[in-house]
């Protein structure tokens, strides 16, 4: 299943994903770590096939476990409202991915300061509020969460690249949406450079 999907063969993944959850699910119960760490990989196959309420559901059943058994206020929570808030972003769930990102984000400002993970909340919270055309609420958060990841983008996994461009194709859509069209241009003109630097760089790679 984990070859089907990082070949992007979502639906043949599927399947697979569904039946080894189920057995775990059964055999070692939710808490445990390889049940959990199934449950995100099929999460993020029904993202693929471009089917996020499906993995709503399965991101909610795993921030409530990891909150149960880690705390309130543990990273490893904070990191389940993230991939919850980012899903709800995905459909355009903004007013619910709100208070999501909230918590996360006060989580990680306190736990992880200096993480890009926080920065990368601070900006998909951004990214809610402008979805909600919360424009002002929305500027700072967008402008320093990307500031922030770029500032530690070497420490920005291989995988989790996309990451940084979303954070600045958001301050883009920001000034669109509000009309200050030279701050946007700005914005895209920094966007495409980032795009080409990324492809080169995929481009370098075996």
């Amino acid at each position: 299943a984990v070859l089907y999907r990082d070949q992007g063969k979502y639906e043949r993944a599927e399947p697979l994903l569904r039946e080894a959850v189920e057995g775990l699910r059964q055999k070692l119960g939710l808490a445990h770590p390889n049940t959990q760490t199934c449950i995100r990989t099929l999460s993020g196959c029904y993202e693929g096939m471009k089917q996020p309420a499906k993995a709503e559901l399965l991101w909610r059943e795993l921030a409530a476990i990891v909150k149960e058994k880690a705390g309130a206020d543990a990273p490893a929570y904070a990191a389940q409202l993230a991939a919850l808030g980012a899903n709800l972003l995905q459909q355009s769930k903004f007013a619910e991915a709100e208070p999501v990102l909230r918590e996360s984000l006060a989580i990680r400002d306190k736990k992880e300061p200096d993480a890009w993970t926080t920065f990368n909340t601070k900006s998909m919270l951004g990214g809610a509020l402008l979805g909600q055309k919360k424009h002002t609420d929305a500027e700072p958060l967008l402008l320093q969460g990307y500031e922030g990841m770029k500032q530690r983008q070497a420490k920005i996994p291989a995988d989790a690249k996309r990451y940084l461009i979303e954070a600045l194709e958001r301050p883009v859509r920001l000034y669109d949406a509000w009309g200050k069209k030279d701050q946007a241009a700005n914005w895209r003109k920094e966007l495409e450079a980032l795009k080409a630097r990324a492809s080169k760089v995929k481009g370098l790679c075996p």
